[in-house]
């Protein structure tokens, strides 16, 4: 069985946030583990927004979901010692598109894979979020507060509106990740965790392997020297990226980001820029995040860092990406085992594989099992 039939077997799986047991015909077990985040920064900006808005910026919904949330963990039948730890991308809310991912990475390595959510994505964000009657009247009102922008869409309105108007939720929730990701492969590392042994590995897709890349940077990394990181449509320095999408953001919001943190952040200061600049000058994962967005900060603060990881660290870039180009991957990650595949089909960075019919779904199926023999490979 290729991996179009199997997404069309898997496509519902996940689609109600994730479920528990065993996957019939697959000898995989899905368990779910609660976890506790130290809690993300509160940022006063409700109020200068429209109120149709005020929802998506402060509610006890939406910092119970980000602080209190579950994540889910594939369990091969024959498990041995080890973890893959598996990012998603920027603006994604649905687990189903990484399922077939992490089965085949389990299956393959017979290490458990843990699907972790960024902050404010997947089950860490309220459902509303994805509610396409809840959404369209944003959508309407976006489009009067900012008739210039492009794309905006009920899928990336949240999202959007929130960057705008407080582009330091991008860092801060980032900052809240990779604090959440050291906590857990601390607990797994010390033989704390009831699932998972170390050592701990990554695969990270899109903006997962941004977070990946400032844990790695971060000085005293919990990513020791047995840790494996394989990036996948990811890997360059956020001022490279192209994130105007109907699916990650609209225009108005990413020229927003790129502002901020490309010409203003050196300079920003104020009561709702006090927390981030705290962490920028006085944290190892604020330093590494402000080298990791651009070449000449990343050039400046840490050299080449990426080049002397001694068979640590793998990356495929797609051709055509137009969101994180190939050109781009090899740029930042200059001296490391960087790939660039043609992928022979058509596809986008939000969805590298998709169900195609006829001869072109072989060319899906040849390609996703080149990209998890060789994940497997690697991590084993």
């Amino acid at each position: 069985m290729g991996y179009t039939f199997q997404e069309k077997e898997f496509a519902a799986y996940f689609m109600d946030g994730g479920t528990e047991g065993f996957v019939t015909g697959t000898g995989m077990r899905i368990v779910s583990r609660a976890f506790y985040s130290g809690g993300g920064y509160t940022i006063p900006d409700s109020n200068n927004v429209a109120s149709v808005f005020r929802a998506l910026f402060r509610s006890k919904e939406l910092e119970k979901a980000n602080n209190e949330f579950r994540y889910y963990i594939l369990i091969p039948e024959n498990k041995r010692p080890g973890a893959i730890i598996l990012l998603h991308g920027l603006n994604e809310r649905k687990w189903n598109k990484y399922i077939q991912w992490a089965m085949r990475l389990a299956a393959d390595t017979s290490k458990p894979v843990v699907l972790f959510p960024v902050a404010y994505h997947m089950n860490r964000s309220p459902r509303s979020w994805i509610d396409r009657h809840i959404m369209m009247p944003l959508v309407s009102a976006r489009a009067f507060a900012e008739p210039e922008a492009r794309m905006s869409t009920y899928v990336n309105v949240a999202l959007s509106t929130r960057m705008a108007a407080s582009p330091q939720r991008f860092m801060l929730s980032g900052f809240q990740t990779v604090n959440d990701l050291t906590g857990l492969i601390i607990t797994v590392n010390s033989g704390e965790h009831p699932d998972l042994t170390g050592p701990v590995d990554i695969f990270a897709y899109s903006i997962g392997a941004l977070v990946t890349q400032v844990l790695m940077l971060s000085g005293t990394s919990v990513l020791g020297d047995d840790s494996r990181v394989m990036l996948f449509c990811g890997g360059c320095t956020f001022g490279m990226m192209n994130g105007t999408s109907r699916l990650i953001m609209d225009s108005s919001a990413f020229n927003r980001l790129t502002g901020f943190y490309i010409n203003d952040i050196d300079s920003a200061a104020g009561p709702e820029t006090g927390g981030l600049m705290k962490i920028l000058h006085d944290t190892p994962e604020g330093e590494a995040f402000y080298a990791m967005t651009s070449p000449g900060r990343l050039k400046t603060v840490k050299g080449s860092p990426f080049r002397n990881t001694e068979g640590r660290l793998l990356a495929v870039a797609f051709e055509g990406d137009l969101v994180i180009s190939a050109s781009s991957v090899s740029a930042t990650l200059d001296g490391a085992d960087v790939r660039v595949w043609s992928p022979g089909y058509p596809c986008t960075h939000e969805n590298p594989f998709p169900v195609l019919a006829g001869e072109r779904s072989s060319a899906v199926d040849s390609t996703f099992d080149r990209l998890f023999t060789e994940a497997a490979g690697f991590f084993s």
